[in-house]
C-alpha cells in the first residue's frame, strides 16, 4: 500500500473512531453532562445555573477578583486602551507593556526576583 492509501485508511479510521465515540451523548442522556451549563450571574462563590443558586466549585477565579469593583474598573481602562485582546500569545505578540508592568509589581510584592503571568491556568501550567 502506498503512503498516500495508508494516510487515507489512517484518517477514515480516525473519523470512524469520532463517530462511534458516543460516551457525552449518553452521558446528556442520563441528565448528568457537567459541560456547557450557561451562567446566568455574574462571577463570584455562587452563580445562577438554570435559575438555581448553586456553589461555583469548578472556577479559576481563585482570588474572588473578578467581579470587584476595581478589577472591573481597570478592566474597563485597560479596553479602552489596548482593545479587546492581545491578538496572539504572549510568547510571540501578545504581550503588553501592562503585563510586564504587573510582572514587576508581583514580583516587588513576594519579594522575588522577576515574575510571569499568563491568561489561563493552561498556560501557567505549560
Amino acid at each position: 500500500m502506498q503512503a498516500k492509501d495508508k494516510a487515507e485508511v489512517a484518517v477514515r479510521d480516525l473519523f470512524d473512531k469520532c463517530y462511534a465515540f458516543t460516551e457525552p451523548a449518553n452521558i446528556k442522556a442520563l441528565g448528568v453532562y457537567p459541560y456547557f451549563h450557561p451562567i446566568q450571574s455574574a462571577p463570584g462563590d455562587e452563580v445562577v445555573v438554570d435559575g438555581h443558586r448553586c456553589v461555583m466549585v469548578g472556577s479559576n477565579n481563585y482570588l474572588g477578583l473578578v467581579n470587584h469593583p476595581r478589577v472591573k474598573e481597570a478592566s474597563i481602562k485597560a479596553v479602552e486602551q489596548f482593545g479587546s485582546g492581545c491578538t496572539g500569545s504572549r510568547f510571540l505578540n501578545g504581550t503588553l507593556d501592562m503585563h510586564l508592568e504587573l510582572e514587576r509589581r508581583l514580583a516587588k510584592f513576594v519579594g522575588k526576583q522577576a515574575a510571569l503571568v499568563f491568561s489561563t491556568g493552561f498556560q501557567t501550567n505549560l
